[in-house]
């Protein structure tokens, strides 16, 4: 019996691993600029705390990342495909203390808005 819950465990695992299976609007129309875009915003979330954020304000940014994607129509696969990668993302980043400030600040922020115009563009361009 154990052995079959290890496989099982095992498999639902994989599947997790593999990512988002279905792909929304905004995923099919751009999904390099889409995976750019979860990718930085990840990277935004690991350095809240870095930069003396805490959990709200983490889960404040998260949700303000949702919501500039459904200004362009996103789903609720393209948010799924977000927050997938946003955490991946997030799990992995190493931001760095000089980006607290302005100086620093605004060009992390500035890549993901750069990302959101090329997703606009592709939707655009369909």
């Amino acid at each position: 019996m154990s052995g079959l819950r290890t496989a099982a465990l095992a498999a639902l695992l994989t599947i997790a691993a593999a990512g988002p299976a279905a792909a929304g609007k905004l995923t099919e129309a751009a999904p390099e600029a889409m995976r750019a875009y979860a990718d930085q915003a990840g990277y935004i979330v690991a350095s809240i705390p870095v930069c003396g954020g805490d959990a709200k304000e983490a889960d404040y940014f998260r949700n303000l990342v949702r919501d500039n994607l459904r200004e362009l129509g996103a789903d609720d696969d393209d948010i799924g495909f977000l927050d997938h990668y946003m955490a991946e993302a997030a799990a992995t980043a190493e931001p760095k203390k000089r980006e607290c400030g302005d100086e620093g600040a605004v060009p992390v922020t500035s890549k993901l808005f750069s990302h959101r115009a090329a997703i606009e563009k592709a939707l655009k361009a369909q």
